[in-house]
């Protein structure tokens, strides 16, 4: 079965004007609320990078040590994703998006208190409690508000949040760090007190706020409504893999999920490595950088892992093609972190992590979108968190295995190389599906029907095809 060809459609255009007006105030209303969500979750992990630049030294914590802090944090986020993104869908998004946001702004507050490394260790696996669920709660969330066809874009939208909050936290990170000694404090605590505080007032926030689902909102008509929740419905009997029980079969044994389990736990393991080592690679390629500047040039290198976002999410939802949008920046981000060794101890290197992070966040649209074709109902929401889950196994192995490795040969660049391996393989489990015949008939299949789509919705999309 062939897929139409939409590259030089309007993008916009099979949807019709009310699909298309529905669209628009959806992401116009729903998008920047949960973007600002994402970005304070972001601050509030990642900042344990930049109090890192003293807290290190206070605590007595060494490279190897440091990347066990960091990745104890994912350990708890294994463990609570999937019964999260249960409780959110029996409570709802609302409820359970702001009881997460509350209680992780709580857990970064007390941070800023530890006195030893085995508190920080249990600070860290806390916040991983706390803010499991959140992420693959909004994929599952999004899902009920977009279709298909506009997943990446959705999705990579939504996870500009990412390069955002370390375009804003890595600055003001850096100023706390340099200036806030208060109140006889180092400043390193001060940055946990006032980068947590904002996450509890956005969780009172989203419970006032935040949807649950269409007919719950006034921003949109009623033919808005029924345009949605028409075109969801139809959407989701197109989709094979469907199941009313949250632990099945079809879930926790289907093929297609644990090769995306495969790929996504790559993609995190560039992410994270990145993430909580980027602010310490940049400090050591200069000594004359303050922690302000260390900040200024960490948020400079993710302003281009904000634009390939964006730009490889459309082509990937313009195109209709997955795989390969997947393919190119996995391999693109195994030969940067090949090659940033090579220009070790040098601003160059700066360079090379502005490339790696481009080429990580271009991954998460396309990624993102590759589910939506295969998952439904309780197979969406446990496959969601599964993938997520295992997956962000990356942030516990990343850090951890390149400070065992900077200790270990003394080049903190030796752990990136291991990354670029793993990089290539998930290249290679990826080409492997785009040969496997039953997942191309069933991505062709897919696509097509998202075409055949318009028979089932509501009559203003059909006169629009029509």
């Amino acid at each position: 079965m062939s897929i139409p060809d939409t590259s030089r459609a309007d993008a916009a255009s099979w949807r019709g004007p009310v699909g298309d007006s529905t669209f628009k105030k959806v992401s116009r209303r729903l998008l920047p609320i949960l973007i600002v969500f994402y970005v304070l979750a972001y601050i509030g992990r990642s900042n344990l990078s930049y109090a890192a630049l003293t807290m290190n030294v206070d605590l007595g914590i060494t490279d190897a040590a440091y990347g066990l802090v960091a990745g104890v944090f994912f350990i708890a986020y294994f463990f609570f994703e999937v019964p999260s993104n249960i409780l959110l869908d029996r409570f709802g998004a609302r409820k359970w998006i702001a009881r997460i946001l509350v209680t992780w702004g709580i857990v970064i507050v007390c941070t800023a208190f530890v006195q030893t490394v085995p508190q920080l260790y249990l600070a860290r696996f806390l916040l991983g409690v706390a803010e499991a669920g959140f992420f693959p709660g909004v994929i599952l969330y999004l899902s009920r508000w977009y279709l298909g066809r506009d997943a990446a874009k959705s999705v990579s939208t939504f996870m500009l949040a990412i390069p955002i909050s370390y375009m804003i936290g890595a600055p003001i990170s850096g100023w706390i760090i340099d200036h806030a000694d208060w109140l006889g404090m180092p400043s390193w605590r001060w940055i946990f007190i006032l980068e947590g505080i904002p996450s509890i007032v956005g969780g009172i926030v989203c419970f006032f706020i935040l949807p649950d689902r269409a007919r719950d909102v006034k921003w949109l008509s009623n033919t808005e409504k029924d345009w949605l929740e028409s075109s969801l419905a139809a959407e989701a009997a197109l989709k094979p893999q469907k199941s009313k029980h949250y632990l099945s079969k079809k879930t926790f044994f289907n093929p297609v999920v644990w090769a995306l389990i495969l790929v996504y736990f790559a993609i995190e393991m560039g992410e994270y490595g990145l993430g909580f080592w980027t602010p310490l690679i940049i400090e050591r390629t200069s000594e004359h950088l303050s922690a302000t500047n260390v900040g200024l040039l960490t948020a400079a290198t993710y302003v281009l892992g904000a634009v390939a976002m964006v730009l490889w999410g459309r082509s990937s939802d313009n195109r209709r093609e997955r795989r390969w949008h997947t393919i190119i920046p996995t391999l693109l981000c195994a030969a940067a972190l090949i090659g940033i060794g090579f220009v070790a101890d040098s601003l160059v290197a700066v360079v090379f992590l502005a490339v790696i992070i481009a080429a990580v966040y271009s991954l998460f649209g396309p990624f993102w979108a590759l589910q939506s074709y295969f998952l439904s109902g309780a197979t969406a929401v446990v496959g969601i968190a599964m993938i997520n889950s295992c997956g962000n196994l990356a942030g516990f192995v990343s850090p951890y295995l390149i400070g065992v490795m900077s200790d270990w040969t003394g080049n903190q660049y030796a752990g990136f190389a291991v990354i670029a391996v793993l990089m290539l393989l998930s290249a290679v489990v990826l080409a492997k599906l785009v040969h496997n015949e039953k997942f191309r008939e069933q991505e062709d299949k897919t696509l097509a029907d998202s075409d055949d789509t318009a028979s089932l919705l509501p009559e203003p999309q059909k006169e629009f095809h029509a």
